[in-house]
C-alpha cells in the first residue's frame, strides 16, 4: 500500500499527539502528587498544545483506524501515572466522546461544499471538550479519594471571582461593606471605612461640638491638635481591635496592609474546613463524598474554560494547516459533486 503525503502527515500527527499527551499527563500527575500544590491549571498549556495537534489531525486523518488511534492516544499515557479502575472507566467513556467528536468533524468536512477548517472543527468541539474534562476530573478524583483532611485543605480555596461575588452581595445587604468591591482595599482601609460608616451621626455631632469649642477657645491651635491627637489614638485602638478579630477568623496574624479580599478568602476556607471536619458532619457525609464533589465541581469548571481555550487551539491548528498547505505537505483539490435541490 502506497502512503500519500496526507497519510505521512497523519502518522506524524499521531506521534506528536502521543508525545504531547505523555507530557500533559505527566505534568498533571506532578501537580497532583506535589504536597501543597492544588492548582490544576498549571498543566493547561500542555493540554492546549495537545488539543491543537489533535484538531489538526481530525482534518488529516481519513480512516477510522487513524481517527480511533488519535482518540485513544489522548488518554493512554494517563494510565502510566494513574492506576485505578475508576479512571479506566472514565477514560473509556472519554475516548468514546472524543471519537464521536472526530466523526462529527469528518462528517462536517464531507457535507460542506467549501472547505472551512474552523467551522468544521467547531462542529465536534463540544464532545472533545467533554471527554477531556471528564478524564481530568476522573484523575482528580482518584488522587483525592484516599486523601486525608490535611491533604484536602488546600483544595478548598475560595477563588478571587467567588470572593468578588460574595463582596457584591454583602455590599447590597449592608452598604457599610461597599469598600469590599474594591479588590485593592487593605484591612486597615476596610476597618476605617466600616468605623466611619457606622458612626456617621456621631462624627457629625462631634464635628459640630468641635466647631463650637474652637470658636470659643482662646488657644485654637492647642484645641485642634488635641482633637486630632485624640482621633488618631481612637483610630489606632479601633484598628488594633479589628485586626485581632479578623486574625481570629483567618487563623493567622494580620498586620493591616494585607488585601481584605485575601484575608476573608482564608477565613471562608477555614470556616468551610472546620464545618466539614466536625465529627457530626463527617459521621453523616460518606468518605468519598467530598472528593467526588470536588471532582464534579472541577468538571463543570473545566467545561467553559476549555471551551474558550478550545477556540484558540482551533485557530492555532488552522494556522498550522495553512502552513502545511504553503509548504506542500498537504493540498486541497476541487471535485465535482452532485447536489439535490428543488426543481425550478
Amino acid at each position: 500500500m502506497r502512503l500519500t503525503k496526507r497519510d505521512i502527515v497523519g502518522i506524524f500527527l499521531l506521534f506528536f499527539v502521543a508525545l504531547v499527551a505523555l507530557g500533559a499527563w505527566r505534568a498533571f500527575f506532578m501537580v497532583m502528587i506535589t504536597p501543597g500544590v492544588s492548582d490544576i491549571w498549571q498543566p493547561m498549556p500542555w493540554f492546549a498544545l495537545l488539543a491543537t495537534f489533535f484538531f489538526l489531525g481530525t482534518a488529516v486523518w481519513k480512516t477510522p483506524a487513524f481517527q480511533g488511534a488519535g482518540s485513544v492516544l489522548l488518554f493512554i499515557p494517563g494510565f502510566f501515572f494513574i492506576v485505578a479502575w475508576e479512571y479506566v472507566v472514565v477514560s473509556v467513556i472519554a475516548m468514546g466522546l472524543v471519537f464521536w467528536s472526530v466523526t462529527d468533524i469528518t462528517h462536517e468536512f464531507k457535507e460542506r461544499l467549501h472547505f472551512r477548517f474552523f467551522r468544521s472543527i467547531r462542529a465536534g468541539q463540544f464532545f472533545f471538550i467533554a471527554g477531556l474534562a471528564l478524564s481530568l476530573s476522573g484523575g482528580y478524583y482518584v488522587f483525592l479519594k484516599q486523601a486525608s483532611w490535611e491533604e484536602l485543605v488546600p483544595r478548598f480555596r475560595v477563588g478571587e471571582e467567588m470572593t468578588a461575588v460574595i463582596f457584591k452581595v454583602a455590599s447590597v445587604i449592608n452598604p457599610s461593606f461597599s469598600t469590599l468591591s474594591n479588590g485593592d482595599t487593605t484591612v486597615d482601609e476596610f476597618l476605617l471605612g466600616l468605623e466611619r460608616s457606622k458612626s456617621e451621626e456621631t462624627l457629625l455631632l462631634e464635628s459640630e461640638r468641635t466647631v463650637s469649642v474652637t470658636s470659643s477657645s482662646i488657644d485654637i491651635g492647642g484645641t485642634v491638635a488635641g482633637n486630632v491627637s485624640g482621633q488618631q489614638l481612637a483610630d489606632e485602638m479601633f484598628l488594633r481591635s479589628g485586626r485581632e478579630q479578623i486574625a481570629g477568623l483567618a487563623g493567622r496574624p494580620v498586620e493591616g496592609n494585607e488585601k481584605i479580599s485575601d484575608i476573608l478568602s482564608i477565613a471562608l476556607q477555614r470556616k468551610l474546613i472546620g464545618f466539614l471536619g466536625e465529627q457530626k458532619t463527617t459521621e453523616h457525609i460518606p468518605s468519598q463524598a467530598v472528593p467526588f464533589f470536588l471532582a464534579l465541581l472541577l468538571f463543570f469548571t473545566l467545561l467553559p474554560v476549555i471551551s474558550i481555550l478550545g477556540l484558540l487551539c482551533i485557530l492555532m491548528a488552522e494556522l498550522l494547516f495553512v502552513l502545511s498547505l504553503r509548504i506542500g505537505w498537504l493540498a486541497l483539490e476541487s471535485i465535482s459533486v452532485e447536489q439535490k435541490r428543488l426543481v425550478e
